[in-house]
């Protein structure tokens, strides 16, 4: 496992988001599909959350797609980023 930081470059849906040079996904969550109304308030809580923020970022696999799939903690607070999505509803767990 790699453990860094980065800073979120944009929100792409509700579990994943865009750093400088990766795309994470993060890890043991998964955000509605899109096209929904839940997938849309996903995606914008996790904006509110993280978008243009620094976060830690601990890596565990790569997916098939090339995403870095991660556990995410935003740097100022050091709020898990992973758990809050699901305490508040917006993704399920894998």
């Amino acid at each position: 496992m790699n453990e860094y930081s980065a800073y979120v470059i944009t929100v792409i849906d509700g579990d994943t988001f865009k750093t400088s040079n990766q795309t994470i996904r993060m890890a043991n969550i998964n955000a509605p599909e899109s096209g929904t109304l839940e997938a849309q308030r996903s995606t914008a809580y996790l904006r509110w959350l993280i978008d243009g923020k620094q976060v830690r970022i601990k890596s565990v696999a790569t997916d098939f797609y090339r995403r870095v799939v991660a556990h995410v903690w935003r740097e100022s607070d050091d709020l898990y980023i992973n758990k809050e999505m699901f305490d508040r509803g917006y993704v399920n767990l894998m």
